[in-house]
C-alpha cells in the first residue's frame, strides 16, 4: 500500500477520503437492480436502503457533479475497504482493500498513457514488472472494425468476443453464429480479434487487415499515439495490444485494459479504462473520465508466488531496558528522544526482570537494546547492546540518543 500510494502522489494524484456507505440507488444508476444481490445492502434504522461500497466510481461521479468549482484535470486516489457479496476464492475476498485512481475532465491520449504508466510504475517498484503485462484495447476501435465488416453495434457479439480466450475456436464461431453473424463474417471476426502482441507490430498488422473505415483508421491512429506516449514513459514493454479485451459493456467507452501475471493462473490483477459517459448519469453535466482500481488480494498472491512478499516479522529499532523503577523515567526520556529521531522504540511496561526484558527484546526483533541501570548512570555511562552480535558498548549517558540515531 505504501508503494501504491507513494506512486499515486508522485504522479500528482490527490488523496480523497470517501464514505464507506452510500444510498443503494447510487449503485442502481450504474449497475441496475442486480447490484443488490452482489453487495452488502440493507435497510438502516432510518428505513433507508444503503450499501457498503463495492466500488468507488459512483461516489466519485456524485462528488464530481457536486464540485463544479474544481478545475480540471481532477486526479484522485483513495485506499479503503470495499465489500462484495460473492464466493471467496483465490485472489478474491468479500472484504478487501482497494486503491482507486481516476482522472476526470480530460479526453486526451496523454491522460490514458499517464494512468497506465502509473500502474506500470507500481509493479516496477514492487520488483515484478517482468512478470506482469497489460492487455490494451479500444472499444471505439472494436466498434469501428465490426461496423466495417457489416456487424454494426452489437453488445451480444462483444460479449462473445470477451469470452474468446476461454473457449475453443469452433465454440467461438458457433456463438457468433448464434448471435446472427454468418460464417464468413464470424471467421473474419476471429481473424481480426486474433491480432495481439507487442503494440507497435500488432497495430501495423491491424492496419493491414482492417476494413476500409474512417472511424477505424482514426481509432488505430489514437492507439499509435498511445503507444508513443507509453514509450516516453518507458512502460511500453509491459503493454500488449489485444482486440479480445472488452470489459463492461455499459460502462467503458474507449481505452480498456487489464493487468495479468504472465506465469500464473491468477485472475486479472486489476482492470480499468475510459468511461466518458458515466458521470453524466449522476447529474446535469458530462465529464470524461479514465481510471483503474488496484486490487491487493491478487497482487499479494502474485508477490508470494514470486518470492517477493516482504518479511512479515515484527521489526523494532531499539528496546530500552530499565534495571529498576528508579531509572524508569530516564529510560522513557531516552525512548522519546529516539522516537523523535524516527526510530521504532519499545520500553518496559511491566515488572519483568532483566532477563525477561532481554527475552522480550529478542521476540520483538530489536536491533539494539539500551540498558539503563543505576550503577552505570552513577559512572556517567549507559550500555548499548547489538542484539544480533551481542557486542556491548558503554556510551556517555548524555550522548546515548545521538549515538544510537547515528548507528
Amino acid at each position: 500500500m505504501n508503494t501504491v500510494e507513494e506512486t499515486a502522489r508522485e504522479f500528482g494524484f490527490r488523496e480523497l477520503d470517501a464514505p464507506s456507505v452510500e444510498p443503494t440507488d447510487l449503485f442502481r444508476v450504474k449497475s441496475g437492480e442486480d447490484i443488490v444481490e452482489e453487495t452488502y445492502s440493507f435497510v438502516d434504522k432510518g428505513g433507508r436502503e444503503v450499501t457498503l461500497l463495492p466500488e468507488q466510481t459512483p461516489t466519485r461521479a456524485r462528488l464530481v457533479q457536486q464540485r463544479k468549482d474544481l478545475g480540471t484535470p481532477i486526479k484522485w486516489f483513495d485506499t479503503s475497504k470495499r465489500w462484495r457479496y460473492e464466493a471467496v476464492q483465490k485472489g478474491r475476498d468479500r472484504e478487501f482493500f482497494q486503491t482507486d485512481f481516476d482522472i476526470f475532465g480530460v479526453k486526451s491520449v496523454e491522460a490514458d498513457a499517464e494512468i497506465i504508466a502509473c500502474a506500470g510504475t507500481i509493479f516496477e517498484k514492487l520488483g515484478v514488472a517482468d512478470s506482469v503485462e497489460f492487455k490494451l484495447n479500444d472499444r471505439q476501435l472494436l466498434d469501428a472494425l465490426l461496423r466495417g465488416i457489416g456487424v454494426g453495434e452489437n453488445k451480444d457479439v462483444m460479449r462473445v468476443i470477451d469470452k474468446k480466450e476461454k473457449i475453443s475456436r469452433e465454440e467461438f464461431l458457433g456463438k457468433l453464429e448464434a448471435e446472427g453473424v454468418d460464417r464468413d463474417t464470424a471467421e473474419e471476426i476471429d481473424e481480426l480479434t486474433a491480432i495481439s502482441g507487442e503494440m507497435k507490430s500488432a497495430l501495423v498488422e491491424l492496419s493491414d487487415k482492417a476494413p476500409e473505415n474512417e472511424a477505424a483508421d482514426e481509432a488505430i491512429g489514437r492507439m499509435h499515439d498511445l503507444y508513443n506516449a507509453l514509450s516516453a514513459y518507458g512502460v511500453e514493454s509491459m503493454c500488449r495490444f489485444d482486440l479480445s479485451i472488452v470489459r463492461g459493456m455499459d460502462y467503458y467507452t474507449g481505452l480498456v485494459f487489464e493487468a495479468f501475471a504472465t506465469e500464473s493462473d491468477l485472475r486479472a490483477l486489476f482492470g480499468g479504462g475510459r468511461y466518458d459517459d458515466l458521470i453524466g448519469l449522476f447529474g446535469n453535466r458530462d465529464v470524461p473520465a479514465i481510471g483503474f482500481a488496484f486490487g491487493y488480494s491478487p497482487t499479494m498472491q502474485l508477490l508470494k508466488e514470486l518470492g517477493k512478499w516482504p518479511d512479515e516479522a515484527i521489526s523494532t529499532d531499539v528496546y530500552v531496558l530499565t534495571v529498576s523503577d528508579s531509572v524508569h523515567q530516564i529510560g522513557l526520556e531516552y525512548a522519546m528522544g529516539l522516537r523523535r529521531g524516527g526510530l521504532k522504540v519499545e520500553t518496559n511496561l511491566t515488572d519483568r526482570s532483566v532477563g525477561e526484558q532481554f527475552g522480550y527484546a529478542d521476540r520483538i526483533n530489536a536491533e539494539h537494546t539500551i540498558v539503563v541501570g543505576e550503577r552505570d548512570l552513577n559512572e556517567g555511562v549507559v550500555t548499548v547492546q547489538n542484539m544480533a552480535s551481542g557486542e556491548e558498548e558503554q556510551i556517555p549517558k548524555d550522548d546515548v540518543v545521538e549515538y544510537v540515531l547515528n548507528l
